[in-house]
């Protein structure tokens, strides 16, 4: 019982999308939730959305993320609106908060020194929402541990059981796969860029997690039976896939894409029948269904994120000087974490091979921005964790292990190294038997979905956040016909851009394409 009342509202702002809940301060009852399936920064993974803000400047992007934020607001109906807890990677709340990013980009001191960078202090804190464009409330921000390792991981380790583990790893499967590994009292944290292929995005066929994508693949004596998400985002059955003799059944529900555990399901049941030795597969490609397919180039893409999150574990288990085996309990955490079936994912890669005990927790982060929300006095605690953690975080980016590691990842993933070869390699490191080990493990799922109380009400929508520019040109309309995901329009004499479905700064087709060059990204603003 606390000695406030009212209604907070908690945040998690993710790369692949936002969510939020409205919480009863009193009784910490979750009321409604809402969920953005898309972030609404342009670009498809973090290093997009901070690319976006250094080459726009951070107060467009802080535009963005503030418009989606209010929006979500506004969606969740609060009467008695008390505060507002925010959790995510550092590159999204310093885009939140609009401090300094450029340090989140540039590596070593010397860089930072160049460019008259001072890095921002990203310490726990507590910031009055009316400064920043948000309703006059508190605005609870959770500290980073190390400028790529934020709030996010320590919700993780907080909300797992992690900490009251001997020798276990946790790690958030996302597009920035947060990774730690507990050895005594001492905690290795790390940070890998995976990318979004194991979100479903940069894929022929890929999706979020939504109605119709294909999530999951089950054996069954006839083949694989394709497990879809129907609108309540629950598996239904689908057609029959038989791998070996290219036979598809149609059946059940049709998918209508790929999301990232049925990439790991695919990947994982290509490999049992003999069809995929990465990155070849047989007659070149997997057909799903009518315009459904996996191709080699999409297996090459989800086998540099397996690799990331691969060799990030590798190391982190170098770094700590441990044996694998000693390595026998996972978390995992965040949606993907969720949903993904462990022994297909361990098969894979991505779940270290001697694990005996896996723990899937759901969406911590928006669990520990909830704690924020009903316990505003959380922070100084965090603060304090930050303090012990951050001695033993790892830099993926500047180690030579990992470097080492994940040029073997991708010789093996992208350019056919044998199996053997590779192990062969790691043996010379020390980590001999790592890909050859078969141990079963036991699954705990704590959850069914990665947000297991979403209270009276759940709305999925894409964020409405729209920004408008206008100027003198010929009007060829060819930035628009250029846009490959429909992102811009034109309406009443403006460009209209709709900033979650832009690709950002890996795409700007507009800009590029513009016959005048008068298409500027950096002129368009919240109307």
């Amino acid at each position: 019982m606390h000695n406030d009342n009212g209604q907070a509202i908690a945040v998690d702002i993710g790369t692949s999308g936002i969510r939020g809940q409205l919480i009863d301060i009193v009784s910490e009852k979750v009321l409604r939730t809402c969920i953005f399936t898309r972030n609404p920064l342009p670009g498809l993974n973090v290093m997009d959305h901070l690319t976006f803000a250094m080459d726009l400047g951070v107060n467009i992007a802080n535009d963005v993320l503030i418009c989606a934020v209010n929006d979500m607001i506004s969606r969740l109906g609060a009467d008695d609106l008390r505060r507002i807890s925010v959790c995510g990677n550092p590159i999204q709340l310093s885009i939140f908060e609009g401090i300094e990013i450029r340090d989140l980009a540039y590596a070593g001191k010397n860089k930072l020194s160049s460019e008259n960078v001072t890095p921002a202090q990203r310490k726990g804190h507590i910031i009055n929402g009316k400064k920043m464009g948000l309703p006059d409330v508190d605005v609870i921000i959770p500290p980073a541990i190390k400028h790529e390792i934020g709030a996010d991981a320590l919700a993780m380790m907080l909300r797992t059981g992690f900490l009251d583990d001997d020798v276990c790893m946790v790690t958030d499967y996302g597009t920035n796969a947060e990774m730690a590994l507990k050895v005594g009292d001492n905690i290795y944290t790390g940070s890998a860029a995976a990318g979004s292929a194991l979100e479903g995005q940069q894929l022929t066929s890929g999706m979020l997690a939504g109605p119709g994508a294909l999530s999951d693949l089950v054996r069954t004596p006839s083949g694989w039976v394709m497990k879809v998400l129907d609108s309540e985002l629950n598996e239904q059955d689908g057609p029959l896939l038989n791998l070996r003799s290219r036979m598809l059944k149609k059946q059940g529900v049709a998918p209508k894409g790929i999301t990232g555990t049925g990439v790991i399901a695919l990947i994982h049941a290509g490999m049992c029948d003999d069809i995929i030795h990465p990155p070849k597969i047989k007659d070149n490609e997997i057909v799903l269904g009518k315009n459904i397919v996996l191709r080699e180039d999409d297996l090459k893409e989800a086998g540099k994120a397996i690799g990331a999150i691969r060799a990030g574990h590798m190391t982190l288990i170098k770094e700590a000087g441990i044996d694998p085996k000693d390595v026998s309990t996972m978390y995992m955490a965040g949606a993907s974490g969720t949903y993904v079936d462990p022994v297909k994912a361990k098969n894979i890669g991505i779940i270290p091979p001697y694990v005996k005990r896996t723990i899937q927790v759901g969406n911590t982060s928006l669990g520990l921005a909830r704690d924020l929300a009903v316990r505003p006095e959380m922070i100084d605690d965090l603060n304090d964790m930050v303090k012990r953690i951050s001695a033993e975080h790892i830099t993926f980016s500047s180690s030579s292990i990992f470097s080492s590691l994940y040029i073997m990842e991708l010789a093996y993933w992208t350019e056919g190294m044998p199996l053997h070869r590779y192990s062969e390699q790691l043996s010379t490191m020390g980590l001999g038997g790592y890909l050859d080990a078969r141990t079963s493990t036991e699954v705990e799922k704590r959850c069914t979905r990665d947000i297991q109380d979403v209270g009276a009400s759940l709305e999925m929508c894409e964020p409405n956040v729209i920004f408008k520019a206008s100027w003198e040109c010929d009007m060829c309309m060819r930035c628009i016909q250029t846009c490959p995901v429909q992102a811009l329009s034109f309406s009443d004499g403006d460009f209209v851009l709709n900033t979650g479905r832009c690709l950002g700064t890996p795409c700007y087709n507009c800009e590029r394409f513009c016959p005048t060059g008068e298409f500027r990204q950096h002129q368009f603003k919240h109307r």
